[in-house]
């Protein structure tokens, strides 16, 4: 079956390889060999740099694949993005998801792991009716929990959490708690659940494809079938950390392990192409062109 990936950080990894055709060399194996057909791809931000740049690198060196795929442009945070000028910029090249912060505090918003008692700012209300009035999907993955919240009552008209797991299987501070999927869903999103070992469990034992498939069966309960994806973020072509995802998932070409994993539990042939594919494929259609 085809997969789509809710959150790949392809595009950074494009951005900041100096070797030639690093797509070719990091990716497209992986890749074909897990079926993966397309995702939102994303340059992240846990530094500063010109982001208009670094994304004109990674689209040049993507180019000679880009029919091959059906890829969603992102950005994972907005650190470096200071003006709504340069928003624009971004969607005028073909940007059309974005996260207001990685996991730090920035001049939007407030990430995971910083200030719990400081949320969005007006200008990050500002970044949202852009995103709004163009039909770019917004991303509240990353966000402490009083910027989920506030994210939420500007009525975000595409809402997704891209890449997070269940806050009561994994206390993880990116996880999201019971009250969140529920506000999510409420609200029109959708979760994207994330194969970081961590995030799955903090039980080495359940760190696998198994213990991910207790992740999504969690998510399904309370987002409901129709609302759940992969947001699987790879980290295996990350050169500046380890690959921290599960045993038996190690990179894009695993794929198929936990397709046998799903096949395995309770899910119907119906639901597993949901997660796998036609769920995304629902939210793709509603992304401005």
């Amino acid at each position: 079956m085809k997969v789509y990936d809710s959150h790949s950080d392809i595009f950074y990894n494009l951005a900041f390889r100096k070797e030639n055709d690093p797509f070719g060399k990091y990716h497209l194996d992986d890749l074909k060999k897990g079926n993966i057909v397309g995702g939102i791809w994303v340059v992240y931000f846990d530094a500063d740099f010109d982001v208009i740049e670094a994304y004109k690198r990674a689209l040049e060196k993507y180019e000679p694949y880009k029919d091959q795929f059906d890829v969603i442009y992102g950005l994972e945070g907005l650190r470096n993005v200071k003006t709504l000028e340069e928003l624009d910029t971004l969607y005028k090249m073909g940007i059309r998801h974005a996260m207001l912060t990685w996991n730090e505090e920035n001049h939007l918003a407030t990430g995971a792991k910083a200030n719990p008692e400081r949320g969005i700012t007006d200008l990050g209300i500002e970044f949202i009716r852009y995103m709004n009035e163009h039909d770019m999907i917004i991303d509240v993955s990353h966000l402490n929990e009083k910027s989920f919240y506030e994210v939420l009552a500007q009525k975000p008209k595409i809402l997704i959490a891209s890449h997070s797991n269940a806050y009561a299987l994994s206390n993880h501070v990116r996880n999201l708690k019971d009250e969140q999927l529920i506000a999510l869903k409420e609200a029109g999103g959708m979760v994207g659940a994330v194969a970081a070992r961590n995030f799955v469990s903090k039980n080495k034992e359940e760190q696998n494809c198994k213990g991910f498939v207790k992740q999504i069966e969690y998510l399904v309960k309370f987002m409901g079938i129709d609302n759940v994806m992969l947001g699987l973020d790879m980290m295996n072509f990350l050169s500046d950390f380890d690959n921290s995802n599960l045993d038996d998932l190690q990179s894009h070409a695993d794929v198929g392990n936990l397709i046998k994993a799903l096949k395995e539990s309770d899910f119907s042939k119906e639901d597993i192409e949901k997660i796998l594919f036609k769920n995304y494929e629902r939210l793709k259609e509603r992304v401005g062109k």
